[in-house]
């Protein structure tokens, strides 16, 4: 069985001070949905440098540019190993996230001369190292008080970990889970929040909270298609 996930997020520029930032990652994963046995995952995103609100500040005030750096990631499961790459580029600034000008170009850079990481993960020796898609989705439809996973990402193991709240206890039908992602390697931390529907079975979330900076809070709220 094939199984794609497939998450993009972006900001409003006249809701950002000019700022036009994104995301987009897909993971395809064979055999079972929440243990596949091998995984691929492809992403892009735009760099963000800003490491304190003072650097945010002057980059708002800053002239923007007609180009922005993005980075871009490309990575490879199997049982026991994982297989991934990191490389930067970039690219004019007006791009949006489903703009596929942009996904070729990011996907063009893996074709030349970029260093490729490699590492043994004995944990994993017949599946594959589970993916933070497919990891936090597995966790989401156990819609259990506590829940506990691993993914391996960038050649780096993290450790999810979800809250959720009693069902029936939002007036949007909602239900609130808070998680929490730590890197197994450095110790750091990054909180977040989602919201999905109390009634349903989807793990699709309606509503994103992340601390992507101890000075930046984002909210992400879906969009219909």
């Amino acid at each position: 069985m094939r199984t794609t996930l497939f998450f993009a997020g972006g900001s409003d520029p006249q809701r950002a001070h000019g700022l036009n930032r994104l995301g987009w990652i897909r993971e395809v994963g064979l055999g079972s949905a929440s243990t596949p046995a091998e995984a691929d995952y492809f992403g892009v995103l735009t760099s963000s440098p800003e490491e304190s609100l003072e650097h945010a500040r002057k980059s708002i005030a800053a002239p923007q540019s007609g180009r922005s750096l993005y980075s871009a990631v490309n990575g490879r499961h199997t049982p026991g190993h994982s297989r991934s790459a990191v490389t930067h580029f970039d690219f004019p600034s007006g791009a949006n996230w489903s703009d596929q000008r942009l996904i070729d170009e990011a996907q063009s850079k893996f074709h030349g001369d970029v260093k490729w990481r490699e590492t043994s993960w004995p944990s994993s020796p017949n599946n594959a190292p589970p993916t933070f898609l497919f990891q936090l989705a597995t966790l989401l439809k156990q819609r259990a008080r506590h829940a506990v996973g691993r993914y391996v990402y960038d050649e780096q193991e993290y450790l999810l970990e979800l809250d959720g709240a009693r069902p029936g206890g939002n007036s949007e039908g909602l239900l609130a889970v808070r998680g929490r992602i730590r890197n197994q390697g450095t110790g750091n931390q990054t909180a977040f929040r989602v919201w999905i529907e109390d009634s349903s079975d989807s793990v699709v979330p309606v509503r994103i909270e992340y601390q992507a900076r101890s000075f930046l809070r984002l909210t992400f709220e879906a969009l219909s298609a």
